[in-house]
């Protein structure tokens, strides 16, 4: 899950999948007279829509942190569940390849590059890197063996794939940052906060690389310089659900609030 915890108690809670929906939109949009426009446009908003689709095997029935009243965050480690998640992760990967084998390349490579502090590849925001239990190195090390193969038969007699994919990775790493920013990261209390992220590619063919800063303009508003949107105002949204403060017995009188609280759409828009 994709939690804000807010400062009376409650919490904005939206699901990995609500939240890659969101990271699908700017890939959609992305591409102007600066920043390049995707290439395959198709295989990247379908790797983006469904990067973070694994956790769709325990999000139904969550478990849930009794001592904040709600849903244990992707930044948490629930109970027993790493067995669950790392299978969960191999299948969505399948799943994706059934229908997109370059998506599913991506998808694989977002997976093993989030273990990995997403390869190194930003100086900000910083990551930093965790030690990983022997069944996760396990599994990172046969999707990237897969990973290898997958790059040298998907790009064929292309001298510059390996370069094109690596590429598209890096804006998959942005766009999953910046619905990060909107869900839960880019906040003070509940005002946003001015943050960078950093470095962003402009083009396939060229090594040039900017800073994108993300500026609060309004309540629900940023500006973000330079622009890398094809129109402006963009407005987005997100689905979420809104959990009330409050203190449970059990796991299961947590998740059935969980179940009953309100679905909202929250409304966004990033002006140039």
């Amino acid at each position: 899950m994709v939690v804000r915890d807010r400062k009376d108690g409650s919490a904005i809670v939206s699901t990995q999948e609500d939240h890659a929906e969101l990271s699908s939109q700017f890939a959609a949009h992305w591409g102007n007279r600066r920043f390049t426009k995707l290439r395959p446009y198709e295989s990247m908003v379908f790797a983006t829509t469904y990067h973070d689709s694994g956790y769709r095997e325990w999000e139904g029935t969550p478990p849930m942190n009794l001592e904040k009243g709600r849903p244990y965050g992707h930044r948490e480690d629930p109970p027993s569940i790493e067995q669950t998640e790392l299978e969960a992760y191999v299948r969505n990967i399948d799943w994706v390849r059934s229908h997109d084998p370059y998506a599913a390349l991506l998808v694989s490579m977002h997976r093993t590059g989030l273990w990995k502090n997403r390869y190194q590849f930003f100086t900000s925001p910083k990551g930093r890197l965790r030690e990983r239990s022997p069944e996760t190195k396990a599994v990172m090390k046969d999707l990237e063996s897969t990973q290898e193969k997958e790059r040298k038969s998907l790009g064929g007699a292309n001298p510059r794939f390996e370069e094109q994919v690596w590429f598209n990775y890096h804006l998959l790493q942005v766009y999953d940052l910046l619905s990060l920013y909107f869900c839960c990261d880019g906040y003070d209390e509940d005002r946003f906060r001015e943050t960078i992220i950093a470095p962003v590619p402009l083009a396939y063919d060229a090594k040039e690389e900017v800073e994108l800063r993300i500026v609060p303009t309004e309540a629900n508003s940023v500006k973000i310089q330079p622009y890398p949107f094809d129109l402006s105002p963009l407005k987005f949204s997100v689905r979420a659900r809104i959990i009330p403060a409050g203190t449970f017995a059990s796991e299961e009188a947590c998740r059935e609030t969980y179940h009953k609280a309100p679905r909202v759409l929250l409304n966004f828009e990033i002006v140039d």
